[in-house]
């Protein structure tokens, strides 16, 4: 258990004043009680701030990289756009579980990520003279999905790619503004929350007001964030619809996200990852701080029907999954045609871990699963 942990042995007297500061564990004799102040102080100082300031980066490099390719078309531009691309798409996923705030008001996820891409709706759009992404026939037509679709399709050669380009066609706008609407979403994100830059929503996040687990909580917040976006997105949307678990057994190794650029399992590590650190408190750069598993062994929380720590029984899943998706090698779509049998176990390995987040660390927590 980490030093950082505060740890209070109250007297009945102090307790009772202070029953709307603390929320009790499942274990109602437990009288130890949780920083949670210092907690959601380090998931957002440490994590949430630094994962948009790193995404709002990443993706001004991918404009710049395309603005350049489009002045100067050449392979060595292409080659830098596409690296762009995947290092704003794999920044990305260590802000994917934080839809919450300003990133659910602006629709973020929508704006960067909504796979797999429309390429119907893509080729209309490059035979129009006036593309508006935020009408709702263009919601899978724009963000990093449109964008590999556009630089990383492989019938396309890179010499009519680079032909077209220098053709000064509508491709070119298209690129600009589907990369400027990203990095104008990520911008405004990540200047909604950072103080420094005159951000308001870190001090609405830290705030004593803010704390407790009810709906609307920080910690709800945070709970609901990662088991929405671990059930969604990274168990149905990156792996089982891909799989054909939710089509019948039909297999769509296109859905899978970055199908072109062919580094799926490269940005589904990323997310488990970016699950991990949230899990210990661990900020990227190795900032060691309160995290959901010291939360966890504060409140005494076991693995239903077992003497395990939940917290144990948490990590060694995302150290399961995490061990299995390295196993494999890119891209995914070859890994359903090919090796059926171990994405298979992939996705039933992240939805044990959906459940243990969903079904098991939520309850022990007090909150309520909301989405």
């Amino acid at each position: 258990m980490k030093s950082k942990i505060r740890v209070y042995f109250l007297g009945a007297v102090f307790l009772i004043s202070c029953v709307s500061c603390f929320e009790k564990g499942p274990d109602p004799s437990l009288v130890r009680f949780f920083d949670q102040k210092g907690f959601v102080e380090n998931i957002g100082k440490n994590l949430i701030i630094p994962s948009y300031k790193d995404l709002t980066e990443k993706s001004m490099a991918l404009d710049t990289a395309l603005a350049r390719l489009i002045e100067q078309p050449s392979k060595n531009n292409l080659l830098v756009a596409r690296q762009s691309l995947k290092d704003a798409w794999l920044s990305w996923q260590y802000c994917l579980p934080f839809e919450f705030g300003p990133s659910e008001l602006r629709g973020l996820n929508a704006d960067v990520n909504s796979f797999p891409a429309d390429t119907a709706q893509i080729e209309a759009n490059l035979k129009s003279t006036s593309i508006d992404l935020d009408l709702p026939e263009n919601s899978h037509a724009k963000g990093f999905a449109a964008l590999d679709y556009l630089l990383n399709n492989k019938l396309i050669t890179d010499e009519k790619l680079l032909a077209t380009i220098q053709k000064r066609t509508v491709l070119n706008g298209y690129l600009l503004g589907v990369a400027g609407q990203v990095s104008l979403s990520s911008n405004l994100v990540y200047r909604s929350w950072d103080p420094a830059i005159g951000g308001v929503y870190y001090v609405f996040f830290t705030d004593d007001d803010a704390l407790g687990v009810k709906e609307g909580s920080s910690v709800s917040d945070l709970v609901n964030g990662l088991a929405k976006s671990l059930e969604l997105v990274v168990t149905k949307a990156k792996v089982g619809i891909p799989i054909g678990d939710y089509s019948g057994g039909l297999v769509a190794p296109e859905a899978t996200e970055a199908h072109y650029g062919g580094y799926s399992l490269e940005l589904l590590q990323a997310s488990i990852q970016a699950y991990q650190l949230i899990f210990t408190g661990t900020s990227r750069s190795g900032v060691d701080g309160l995290g959901f598993d010291e939360y966890l062994n504060i409140k005494g929380a076991r693995l239903s029907g077992t003497d395990q720590q939940l917290s144990e029984a948490l990590a060694t899943s995302l150290d399961s999954v995490l061990s299995t998706v390295k196993l494999m090698a890119d891209p995914l779509s070859d890994q359903i045609e090919n090796n059926l049998p171990a994405v298979q176990k992939l996705n039933n390995q992240l939805k044990v871990l959906s459940y243990l987040l969903k079904e098991e660390m939520a309850p022990a927590l007090r909150v309520e699963i909301t989405y």
